[in-house]
């Protein structure tokens, strides 16, 4: 059964769980592979702090960090729903 689970229901559910748990004020290392190879900021950068601010609430940081988290945060938990909708179906039905 734990084999039938779809990997990219476990991938978003877990990372948002991530930036749930995680101090969005921590000075963690970066993720971005840009930062690593010296070319600076990426489209990307700060997405995660924002998403993490919006799950402790600090709408203006969310909105200062990255401007598209709140967006983001939306569409995920909407295909995380739509996953978890259809892991439910073949559940049942085999």
């Amino acid at each position: 059964m734990i084999l039938r689970i779809q990997p990219e229901l476990v991938a978003w559910t877990a990372g948002l769980v991530l930036l749930a748990c995680m101090d969005p004020h921590a000075d963690l290392p970066s993720l971005c592979v840009w930062r690593w190879i010296g070319l600076g900021k990426c489209p990307g950068c700060g997405l995660g702090h924002s998403i993490s601010h919006l799950f402790h609430a600090h709408w203006q940081e969310s909105w200062n960090a990255h401007k598209l988290g709140a967006p983001v945060l939306a569409v995920l938990l909407w295909r995380i729903g739509q996953l978890t909708k259809s892991q439910i179906h073949s559940f049942r039905h085999g």
